[in-house]
């Protein structure tokens, strides 16, 4: 995990790190935070084939990014089948979830202004 709050921080070189740093555990919905600043953190989250991150909300607004694989998003009684590439918003207290498609997958999470949100 990086905490940094110089102009510009290098989180990840790409994909084949995130791999190495946060391999997909069988059974397992597995989070690591990569980054903390005063206006973002960013979670990577590999899901394994068959798991759910069941709903939830955050207390800040956050982005999902699926960076491999495919997932199913759930919020507010709306499904959302999202490749690699795809994203979300979803605002503050809005419960949500997020199951895999047809493997496993990997997605970024940015939480935004937590500082603000969740007190740092």
């Amino acid at each position: 995990m990086t905490r940094d709050t110089s102009p510009a921080t290098l989180i990840t070189s790409g994909i084949d790190l995130l791999r190495e740093q946060n391999p997909i555990r069988d059974g397992r919905v597995s989070p690591e935070r990569l980054f903390s600043g005063e206006d973002v953190r960013i979670m990577h989250l590999a899901l394994a084939p068959d798991t759910e991150l069941t709903e939830h909300s955050s207390p800040s607004p956050v982005v999902v990014q699926v960076i491999e694989g495919a997932v199913r998003f759930d919020v507010e009684g709306l499904s959302h089948e999202l490749g690699v590439g795809g994203m979300v918003h979803v605002a503050a207290a809005v419960p949500h979830a997020v199951t895999p498609l047809a493997g496993p997958a990997r997605i970024l999470i940015h939480l935004l202004d937590p500082v603000r949100h969740v007190g740092g």
